[in-house]
C-alpha cells in the first residue's frame, strides 16, 4: 500500500515538472517573438580604414611599379656617386660618402661630393633648389655641370657702368655686334653714318681720361683692330688683359667658364677623366684671366689718361710675337669647338 502511494506521488511530481518546463518554453517563445517584433536586427557598417591600416596594406602588398623604378634609379645613382668619389676625391672624403650612402642619406652624400670636388678641381653648378627629392643626385650622375662667370652686359642698360678695362678693350677691338640702325647721324651731304657700340665705349674712356675722343683714338680704325692684330702686339705684355676683357664681356672667349652665364644650363658633359682634366685646366686658366683683368682695371684707374694713351700706342706699334703668360700650353684639339672665329687665341 505504501509502495503504491509512493508511485502515485512520484508520477504527480513528474507531471508537475513537465508542465513547468512547457510553460517556461512557451514563455521564452513569446518573449522571443516580442523581441523580434519590437527590436529588428540591424548590422553596423564596418569601420573606416585608418592611416595605419593603409600603411600596413601598402607594406604587405606588392609595391607600385613607379616606386620600384625610383628605388632602382636611386641605388644606381648612388653607385655612380661612389665610383666618382673613389676616382676624384681623397680617401677620407670617399669613406665619408660611402658611409652616408650606406645609411640612406643620399642628399648629404651628394652635397659633400660637390663641395669637395669643387675645392679640388673646379666648381660644380647644378640647377638644384635644395630639396631632398634626389634630384641633385640624378643630375650629378647624368653628367658634369659647372659654374659660369659670364654676364649679360645688355641687361646693365648703360655701357658707362662697365669697368674701364672692358670699355678700353671694346674701344680697341673689332666690334663683334652689327651696326645699330637706331642711331643714325646725318650730315650736310646727306651721308649717314651708323652709330656703333664701340663709339660709346670710346666716349666712355675719353671721358674718364679727360681727353678728346678723336685725339685719344687717332689712328684706330672706325671698326676697331682685328683680334690677330692686337694679339701679336699685346701678348705677354702688360696689355694682354685687354685681349680677354672684351671677349669675356661678349662671352666669345672660348673658355667655357668665361662664356657661360650663371643662369645657363646646357647639356651636361659625360663624366670622364679627360673631361675632368680639361675642365680643371680651363677653370684655373679662367681664374688667371679674371685676376689679370681685375688687376689691370685697378692699375688703369690710377692714371687713366697716360695709360689709355699708351694702350692705343701699343696697338698701333710693331708686333712682338711673344708667348702668352696667361694661357696654358696648347693641347691637341684644345679649342676646336670654339664657335667664334673673330677671337683668335694666343699660341
Amino acid at each position: 500500500m505504501l509502495h503504491e502511494s509512493t508511485k502515485l506521488a512520484a508520477s504527480s511530481i513528474d507531471r508537475a515538472d513537465r508542465r513547468v518546463i512547457i510553460a517556461i518554453r512557451a514563455r521564452r517563445r513569446v518573449r522571443g517573438d516580442t523581441l523580434s517584433t519590437h527590436l529588428p536586427h540591424v548590422t553596423d557598417a564596418p569601420p573606416a580604414a585608418s592611416a595605419a591600416v593603409r600603411d600596413l596594406r601598402r607594406v604587405m602588398g606588392p609595391p607600385r611599379t613607379s616606386d620600384v623604378l625610383t628605388w632602382l634609379r636611386a641605388n644606381a645613382h648612388a653607385g655612380t656617386l661612389a665610383c666618382l668619389a673613389r676616382a676624384y676625391l681623397a680617401p677620407a672624403d670617399t669613406n665619408r660618402i660611402e658611409r652616408l650612402l650606406s645609411g640612406g642619406r643620399h642628399d648629404k652624400a651628394v652635397q659633400h661630393f660637390c663641395l669637395r670636388f669643387s675645392h679640388r678641381c673646379f666648381p660644380l653648378g647644378y640647377p638644384w633648389t635644395g630639396g631632398r627629392d634626389g634630384r641633385l643626385l640624378a643630375e650629378l650622375a647624368g653628367g658634369i655641370q659647372h659654374e659660369g662667370y659670364g654676364e649679360n652686359w645688355e641687361e646693365m642698360g648703360d655701357m658707362w657702368s662697365l669697368k674701364p678695362v672692358f670699355l678700353l678693350s671694346w674701344a680697341l677691338m673689332e666690334d663683334p655686334y652689327p651696326l645699330d640702325d637706331e642711331f643714325v647721324e646725318d650730315d650736310d651731304d646727306d651721308k649717314a653714318r651708323r652709330y656703333q657700340l664701340c663709339d660709346e665705349a670710346r666716349e666712355g674712356i675719353a671721358h674718364l681720361a679727360e681727353l678728346p675722343m678723336q685725339e685719344l683714338f687717332n689712328g684706330v680704325p672706325p671698326d676697331g683692330f682685328q683680334a690677330d692684330h692686337l694679339r701679336s702686339r699685346f701678348t705677354a705684355t702688360r696689355w694682354e688683359p685687354l685681349l680677354w676683357a672684351g671677349p669675356w664681356l661678349w662671352r666669345v672667349s672660348g673658355n667655357p667658364f668665361l662664356d657661360r652665364d650663371s643662369d645657363d644650363y646646357p647639356d651636361p658633359e659625360p663624366w670622364s677623366v679627360s673631361s675632368v682634366f680639361r675642365l680643371t685646366a680651363e677653370y684655373w686658366e679662367a681664374v688667371r684671366i679674371m685676376r689679370a683683368i681685375d688687376g689691370f682695371n685697378t692699375w688703369l684707374l690710377r692714371a687713366p689718361a697716360a695709360r689709355s694713351r699708351a694702350a692705343v700706342q701699343a696697338a698701333l706699334g710693331v708686333p712682338s710675337d711673344r708667348m702668352s703668360t696667361l694661357l696654358d700650353l696648347p693641347m691637341a684639339d684644345r679649342h676646336t669647338w670654339c664657335l667664334c672665329p673673330r677671337v683668335a687665341l694666343a699660341p
